[in-house]
């Protein structure tokens, strides 16, 4: 097989085989051919699980290999009783692998096209298409037996459909991985389906099909940009220290841990800080008569967070301690966290304000996630009106967003960020600037 020379982070295009990779298929056929065998005054001689092997063949050549001996002749007409029973069959006990709705629901917000494709006949694919519920996540969907191609072909002529994108084809059988091997495409071989040890033969393989999802991931490109600036800038005696700011709803936390186990994943040592967790009591935080000053000034305990941990971690190379924090919800000193740290690590902090001057020194890289006001209240709405009421966007109108306002004035992100990223659709992000 030709050797690929494409690599995830190219891809724009997934094509995906239907049975064994999105279409649990082997008990609504069985339940068909059993509907229309009783119909006919027929005895079943295959067992659902035999079926699975007949999947490796043409339509007409599994109508065949099912059709009792003594029936042979006939094949086609038992061909026909079973596809009239596909809808109600399909209906009744069709269904997706675990993941798969959730998979192309992210998989499409990443940006990428999906296409579907089946050696199977036209009445199974479009009958499992309409039973499933799944059209809408698919830019494109083809029977190989209507338009009387090969998978190779086929792959090919959704290739070209779509301007020649880098693609991936993902499916369960050996003809899945030569036909993205010949169009020069990555392939996946997916381990659950009904191809048994065939699709380990692929680039890449999934056990479940979320698995795709840390294959075809738009954010990877951004974290190798971080982790190629850490390796640059990286001193070999202490750790490194990670800022990761952003408005209200930019989604820092969420960006921070996928970091994080990124890193982890490269073998790097990253841990997080989360500046919510070094909050001052409700006493001082409301001492004032201006919201958002109060949210900039007093909100934070910034005293604690830089003498207690950031210059111990920028000073020392190894360095450990125990602190006793507030909770936010009793505003009693209660919550016990641990820091340990050595010259290894990638320290991963995060949380608003970053870049002010007594913060920003002991940074060694700073991160700025970009997103507008105005999805910043659409996010907060959708996150804290089912737990703080609709009064939460009035909060963010008197208190969050001024501050953010007077903060980005103070610090703009053009002159105080080393990589300042479009997080508006945090599953394809794009960087904007990178010093």
């Amino acid at each position: 097989m030709q050797k690929q020379i494409i690599g995830p982070a190219n891809v724009n295009l997934l094509i995906f085989d239907l049975d064994g990779t999105i279409l649990v298929s082997t008990r609504p056929m069985f339940e068909a051919i059993k509907k229309a065998f009783v119909k006919l005054n027929l005895r079943v001689e295959v067992t659902e699980k035999e079926i699975e092997r007949y999947f490796r063949v043409s339509s007409d050549d599994f109508y065949q290999e099912i059709t009792p001996r003594e029936r042979r002749s006939s094949w086609r007409e038992i061909q026909s009783e079973v596809r009239k029973e596909f809808d109600s069959s399909l209906r009744d006990f069709g269904h997706v692998f675990p993941g798969v709705t959730e998979t192309l629901e992210v998989l499409k917000r990443r940006g990428y096209q999906l296409s579907l494709y089946s050696n199977s006949s036209i009445y199974w694919f479009n009958s499992a298409i309409m039973a499933l519920g799944i059209r809408e996540y698919f830019d494109y969907c083809a029977c190989l037996q209507e338009i009387n191609l090969t998978k190779s072909q086929m792959v090919q002529k959704i290739k070209s459909r779509f301007g020649n994108l880098e693609a991936a084809v993902i499916g369960d059988r050996i003809h899945d991985v030569e036909a993205a091997c010949e169009n020069n495409a990555l392939s996946v071989g997916v381990l659950y389906g009904y191809g048994g040890e065939e699709p380990k033969q692929g680039d890449f393989t999934i056990c479940t099909f979320s698995d795709l999802l840390s294959i075809f991931d738009r954010r990877s490109p951004v974290f190798e940009k971080v982790l190629l600036g850490v390796k640059r800038r990286k001193r070999s005696d202490r750790a490194f220290i990670i800022g990761v700011t952003g408005i209200d709803a930019s989604g820092k936390t969420k960006f921070a841990k996928a970091l994080a186990n990124f890193a982890n994943s490269k073998g790097y040592n990253a841990q997080l800080i989360c500046l919510d967790d070094f909050h001052n009591p409700r006493e001082i935080r409301y001492s004032g008569e201006d919201q958002a000053e109060n949210y900039y000034q007093r909100s934070f305990d910034i005293a604690t967070v830089t003498q207690r941990l950031l210059i111990p971690i920028h000073n020392n190379g190894r360095f450990s301690i125990k602190l006793t924090l507030l909770n936010l919800y009793t505003n009693k000193y209660e919550v016990n966290k641990g820091y340990s740290v050595d010259e290894s690590m990638i320290m991963i902090f995060e949380g608003v304000f970053l870049f002010r001057r007594e913060l920003s020194p002991y940074l060694d890289y700073r991160i700025f996630l970009e997103i507008p006001f105005e999805e910043s209240k659409r996010r907060a709405a959708a996150r804290d009106i089912p737990i703080y009421g609709e009064e939460i966007l009035e909060r963010y109108d008197r208190k969050y967003l001024p501050a953010q306002r007077r903060y980005l004035e103070e610090y703009p992100p053009l002159q105080t960020a080393d990589m300042i990223i479009d997080n508006f659709n945090w599953e394809c992000q794009a960087i904007k600037y990178m010093r």
